[in-house]
C-alpha cells in the first residue's frame, strides 16, 4: 500500500468515519457518512444506495450530479442486488466529461454486498474501467476499509432498528389485543380500533366497514362527523376484499379501477394509498379493515398486510363478542320487559276477576248478617247467591292457575292438557269467540320441558288471536307429519302483513313474538307465521320427534 499523508481536517473526518456509531437511524447515519466521504476525498458530489437485510432501500445524494453521472449511477444501481460477493471488492473508475471521473465501490457488510457508493472526483491517472489507480489523497485499500465499515455499521443499525420496530409492533399488538378483549361496547370498541391500529402499521387513518348481509351493503361509522355511511357491497376496493376475502395493497388509488371515490369525498379525506384486509370470524367475512396513507410517503408492503391481518383477526373476535353481548343485553331487556308485562297481566286478571268477586262475597256476608236480624226469611236465598258467587270465583282461580302452569302436563301429557284448556277457555273480555281442538286420539309423549313450552306457545298464539284477530273462531290443530309433531293455531280474522311485522320486530319489542320464538328455540323447534290482510293467521310450530317417538 502506498504511503499517504492527511491534514488535520482529513484526519478528523477519517476518525469520524471509522467511528460511525452513535446514530439511531440508518438514513441519518448513511447521509452523514456520504457527506463526510465527499468532504474527505474531496469529491464534487456523491451518491449512495443501501439495501437493508429486510430489503428496505435507502437512496442518497450529496452535492450536484451531472446528467451523465446520474445515468451511469442509475445503470449501476439497476443491475445491483444485495448478494454474496466472491473475492475482495475493488474500486472502479469511469470517465466523465469535463475532466471528472466516477468512482464506484460496493458497500460491504462482511462478505455481502449491501449497496453502492459513487463519488464524482477530479480526473485521475492510471488505467480506467475497473482498475484502482493510486490517488494523491488516499490509497484504494483505505477507501475500501472506510466503505466496509460504513456498510457493516449500516447493517447493524438496520437490524437494531428492525428489532426495535418488531418489539414495538409486538407491544402495540399486545396492548390493542388487551383493549379489544375488555371492551364489550361495540361503538366504543370500533373507536378504539380506529385510534390504535394506525399506530401499529404507521398509517394516517383506519377505516372499518361492517357487512350488512340483509341489505348487501358495507357500513362505515364516521364518529368525527357523527354519521354513518353505506355503500353497495360490490363497490370499491373494500367491497372487492369483502366479497373475495383476499387482502389488497393499492399504493395509488387513482390508478385502480375499483376505487370508489364517493366514500373519500363524503368523509372529506384525501386517500392516496391503502391496504385492505378482510375481517373474518369462523370462516365468515363480517367486514373489512382498511388503512390509508402510509406515513412518511412510503408504500404499503406485505409486512403491513401481515400486521393488519393479525389485528383484523383480533378485531373480528372482539367485534363478534361485542355484538353477541349487545344482542344478549337487548334480548335480556326484552325478557325483563316481558316479565313485567306478565306481572301486570296477572295483576290485572286477578283484579278484574277473583279480587272483585271476593270483594262482592265480603259485601254479601255483611248484608246477610244484617238480614239475620231484620229479614231472616231472605237469608237462605242470599246464601244461595253467595254460594254461586264463591263457586264462580273458585272456577276462575282454577282456570287462572291452570293457564299459568297446568299440573296435568306432567301426569296426563300435552293432548289431555289441551283438551282441558279448550273446555275451560273463555274470552275474559266477554267476546263470543269459540276455541276448538282438532287432534288424533293420541300423540307421543314428549319430555316435560318440551310439552310445557309447546303448551305456552299455543296459549300465547291463542291469546294473540283473541286480542288482535277479531275472529269468531280459533282452532288448534295437532298432528304428526314427516317426523314432527305439528301444532297449528289458526283464526279466520283480519290477518296482517308478516314481512312488515318481521321487519319491525326488534323496534316494536313484540313480547308475544319474542316469547314464542325464544321458547321454540329452547326446545329445538321451528315456528312459522303465515298471514295476509283479510285472510286470517296461522302460527305453525314443528317439534322434531326422535325415532322412538314417531
Amino acid at each position: 500500500m502506498s504511503p499517504f499523508s492527511l491534514d488535520q481536517s482529513q484526519f478528523e473526518t477519517l476518525s469520524q468515519l471509522l467511528a460511525a456509531g452513535g446514530h439511531h437511524d440508518v438514513h441519518d447515519m448513511l447521509s452523514e457518512s456520504l457527506a463526510r466521504l465527499v468532504t474527505f476525498w474531496p469529491a464534487q458530489a456523491g451518491a449512495l444506495i443501501y439495501i437493508s437485510p429486510g430489503n428496505t432501500i435507502v437512496r442518497l445524494e450529496h452535492g450536484t450530479l451531472s446528467h451523465e453521472a446520474r445515468i451511469m449511477i442509475e445503470q449501476a444501481r439497476t443491475s445491483f442486488a444485495r448478494r454474496d460477493e466472491s473475492g475482495e471488492p475493488a474500486l472502479g473508475y469511469y470517465s466523465l466529461e469535463g475532466g471528472f471521473d466516477l468512482l464506484e465501490l460496493p458497500l460491504q457488510s462482511g462478505n455481502q454486498g449491501v449497496g453502492l457508493l459513487h463519488l464524482v472526483v477530479a480526473e485521475t491517472t492510471g488505467e480506467k474501467h475497473g482498475t484502482s489507480p493510486t490517488t494523491s489523497r488516499l490509497d484504494g485499500d483505505m477507501m475500501i476499509l472506510l466503505v466496509r465499515s460504513i456498510g457493516g455499521e449500516a447493517d447493524k443499525l438496520a437490524r437494531l432498528q428492525q428489532a426495535e420496530r418488531d418489539l414495538r409492533e409486538l407491544r402495540l399488538l399486545y396492548e390493542v389485543g388487551q383493549l379489544l378483549t375488555i371492551n364489550l361496547d361495540l361503538n366504543s370498541l370500533l373507536n378504539e380500533i380506529r385510534e390504535r391500529v394506525p399506530e401499529v402499521v404507521e398509517a394516517t387513518r383506519c377505516s372499518i366497514f361492517l357487512f350488512d348481509r340483509q341489505r348487501n351493503e358495507l357500513v362505515i361509522d364516521m364518529p368525527e362527523q357523527n354519521r354513518t355511511l353505506r355503500m353497495p357491497a360490490d363497490r370499491g376496493i373494500a367491497g372487492w376484499v369483502a366479497i373475495h376475502g383476499v387482502p389488497q395493497i393499492v399504493n395509488d388509488v387513482e390508478q385502480d379501477p375499483r376505487w370508489y371515490e364517493t366514500i373519500s369525498i363524503e368523509s372529506n379525506f384525501q386517500t392516496r394509498s391503502l391496504v385492505c384486509v378482510p375481517i373474518r370470524v369462523r370462516n365468515k367475512t363480517i367486514g373489512v379493515m382498511q388503512l390509508l396513507n402510509k406515513r412518511g410517503n412510503v408504500s404499503f408492503d406485505d409486512k403491513d398486510v401481515q400486521l393488519l391481518s393479525a389485528l383484523a383477526a383480533q378485531a373480528g373476535i372482539a367485534i363478534e363478542n361485542a355484538r353477541l353481548y349487545r344482542d344478549l343485553k337487548h334480548e335480556r331487556d326484552k325478557l325483563l320487559n316481558q316479565e313485567e308485562h306478565v306481572r301486570n297481566s296477572i295483576a290485572r286478571d286477578l283484579h278484574d276477576g277473583p279480587t272483585q268477586r271476593l270483594t262482592a262475597v265480603m259485601m254479601n256476608i255483611e248484608f246477610i248478617k244484617k238480614l239475620l236480624v231484620a229479614m231472616p226469611e231472605r237469608v237462605a236465598s242470599e246464601l244461595d247467591t253467595l254460594e254461586n258467587l264463591v263457586q264462580r270465583t273458585i272456577t276462575d282461580l282454577r282456570t287462572f292457575l291452570f293457564e299459568l302452569r297446568p299440573l296435568g302436563l306432567e301426569t296426563q301429557g300435552l293432548l289431555s292438557t289441551l283438551q282441558q284448556y279448550v273446555q275451560r277457555w273463555r274470552d275474559p273480555s266477554g267476546q263470543d269467540i269459540r276455541l276448538r281442538l282438532e287432534a288424533p286420539a293420541s300423540i307421543p309423549r314428549l319430555p316435560h320441558e318440551v310439552e310445557g313450552n309447546v303448551f305456552v306457545i299455543i296459549q300465547e298464539a291463542v291469546n294473540n288471536a283473541r286480542k288482535h284477530a277479531r275472529t269468531p273462531e280459533i282452532i288448534i290443530y295437532l298432528y304428526i307429519e314427516e317426523g314432527h309433531l305439528v301444532a297449528n293455531v289458526r283464526d279466520r280474522g283480519r290477518g296482517f302483513d308478516v314481512r312488515t311485522i318481521e321487519a319491525t320486530y326488534n323496534e316494536r319489542g313484540s313480547l308475544g313474538l319474542l316469547s314464542m320464538r325464544e321458547r321454540a328455540h329452547t326446545i329445538g323447534a321451528e315456528i312459522r307465521i303465515r298471514s295476509e290482510p283479510g285472510a286470517g293467521t296461522t302460527v305453525e310450530l314443528r317439534i322434531p320427534l326422535s325415532d322412538n317417538q314417531q
